[in-house]
């Protein structure tokens, strides 16, 4: 795929001289005060259209105002260059055409791909009878084929890959709206991607974009919200970006340089990609030891982790890095070897276990295994404190209370509001508040997988800080991760895997982008 974006094409019908979705002026307070401040945005027929800014900016609020989960207050909306009426309803626009994928992907474990496509066609047809399972096993049959997604219909949804499961979200989105314009035509539908991406390996990133591409190519149109900016300017048209509330610019992306796009979501300028320079000096103990650790991926590993680094450990798919910080921690089983901290073997590493010796898990998906979304933020805070905060029978939670807003207030969480819903943060405060409990423990040893993914710009040079923070306080710090860039900024050497085995280290101002780059994939071709 290219990576200087696509021009505009497709065959699905729009009405000559309209885009598909046009919003003027759209304002939408809380409490008087603005969340969108009177966005304007266009999205032509076939075209990829990114949606960008900074955590707080106004693309949820926009999509859930597009969604109908919230009213506009002023503003209008234009589907095909027909006025809406607001409010939308409970049905947002679905109804004219736009359907929606979120982060969560919105699909059942227990149940099968048959039965998310076939029951959101029955419902749609708005009767009660038998579903004819015969007939919807062919037309999910079809749909797949269509859509090139190699997926059995009657395969369960926890056993896809996770980027099955987003392709059949997407199907499933895109099937349910489909809809004929007048003369018979199946007339352009908008899909609006959240962050598909932000769970997904690295290497399953092109063959979902392949998937959006077809959509293109057919007609249709996606509105595309992510914080990879590399993924973006690899796929998308043209860009949107948000900023307090307000449309900052619309882009062409051919011709648009990184730089350029992270200067519009800051609204400032930042310099060139630069190694740390806080000062802090590696000590010649030993915070971590392993020697032969083997997993399911990583075999015979030999690795000493020492107060005051951070240690990178990255490699291409399936080289064993997505299983190093689980296996580290216990949350996967040993196969062999051996492991300590501070000098003290610790026989079968469990979470528990680990935790008891000062070492913390930031895991990649903060959502299914970091967190629990539909507790507070002060409970999800808590956690790692329970123990030493229960006295006399009872639970401390007025000072528990008043650490998780303090840690809230000196990592710029926001809201800073230990009583609001975990899932009701952004991704970027979402991760802050995660790093802030396990900085709260004091930790001896920091494992990091993906700690900045589906980030905005802002946040990840905020979390970068607190890790550095924290090395230079005597952590010592594993990072985990398939962003080149994020290594060059924060890592003093990096660990090249292939094969489950450490095949070559790059060190201090050796790192580069490029240099890691060479490494990785020489290290997957001996």
């Amino acid at each position: 795929m290219s990576s200087t974006g696509h021009a505009p094409t497709g065959t699905a019908s729009s009405t000559p001289g309209t885009d598909v979705l046009r919003i003027a002026g759209l304002v939408k307070r809380f409490s008087g005060v603005p969340a969108l401040g009177g966005v304007d945005l266009a999205v032509a027929a076939g075209e990829v259209h990114g949606l960008l800014g900074a955590n707080g900016c106004g693309k949820s609020t926009l999509i859930k105002v597009l969604a109908g989960v919230h009213l506009a207050d002023e503003g209008s909306v234009l589907v095909h260059g027909d006025e809406v009426p607001m409010p939308f309803g409970a049905d947002g626009l679905r109804t004219r055409g736009l359907s929606f994928v979120h982060q969560d992907l919105g699909l059942t474990d227990a149940a099968t791909v048959l039965e998310h496509l076939a029951l959101d066609h029955v419902a749609a047809q708005g009767t009660l009878r038998r579903i004819p399972w015969g007939a919807e096993r062919r037309r999910a049959a079809e749909l797949l084929a269509r859509f090139e997604v190699a997926v059995d219909p009657d395969a369960r949804v926890d056993q896809l890959t996770p980027v099955q499961r987003a392709m059949v979200a997407i199907v499933r989105a895109v099937a349910s709206q489909e809809q004929l314009a007048e003369g018979g035509e199946r007339r352009a539908q908008l899909l609006i991607l959240d962050e598909p991406t932000v769970f997904l390996p690295s290497a399953d990133v092109g063959i979902l974009f392949r998937l959006v591409d077809r959509l293109r190519q057919a007609g249709d149109s996606v509105i595309l919200v992510s914080h990879d900016l590399d993924e973006v300017l690899e796929i998308c048209d043209r860009v949107t970006v948000l900023r307090d509330g307000k449309n900052v610019g619309t882009r062409d992306v051919p011709g648009l340089s990184r730089d350029e796009l992270v200067e519009l979501i800051l609204g400032v300028k930042i310099g060139a990609v630069t190694r740390p320079a806080d000062g802090t000096t590696r000590s010649p103990e030993v915070a971590l030891s392993t020697r032969g650790l083997s997993g399911e991926r990583v075999r015979g590993l030999d690795l000493d982790l020492h107060p005051g680094e951070v240690v990178g450990v990255t490699g291409l798919a399936g080289s064993g890095i997505e299983e190093l910080t689980n296996l580290l921690y216990g949350v996967e089983p040993l196969h062999g070897g051996s492991l300590s901290v501070r000098g003290e073997d610790v026989a079968r590493p469990t979470p528990a276990r680990m935790l008891d010796h000062d070492v913390v898990l930031l895991p990649a998906d903060r959502k299914a295994l970091g967190s629990a979304p539909r507790l507070t933020v002060l409970e999800n805070m808590a956690l790692p404190f329970l123990k030493s905060s229960f006295k006399g029978g009872r639970l401390r939670w007025g000072s528990l209370r008043q650490q998780s807003q303090d840690t809230c207030v000196r990592l710029h969480v926001k809201p800073a509001d230990p009583a609001a819903l975990f899932s009701s943060l952004s991704g970027g405060n979402q991760q802050k508040a995660l790093l802030g409990k396990w900085l709260d423990t004091k930790p001896a040893v920091m494992l990091l997988a993906e700690p900045v993914q589906g980030v905005d710009v802002g946040a990840r040079r905020e979390i970068f800080r607190l890790v550095r923070e924290a090395v230079a306080g005597g952590a010592s710090v594993l990072c985990a991760t398939s962003d080149y860039e994020q290594l060059v900024q924060l890592a003093d050497r990096v660990l090249i895997f292939a094969e489950g085995r450490v095949v070559d280290e790059i060190a201090g101002d050796a790192i580069t982008k490029d240099a890691l780059t060479t490494a990785i994939y020489a290290g997957a071709a001996a």
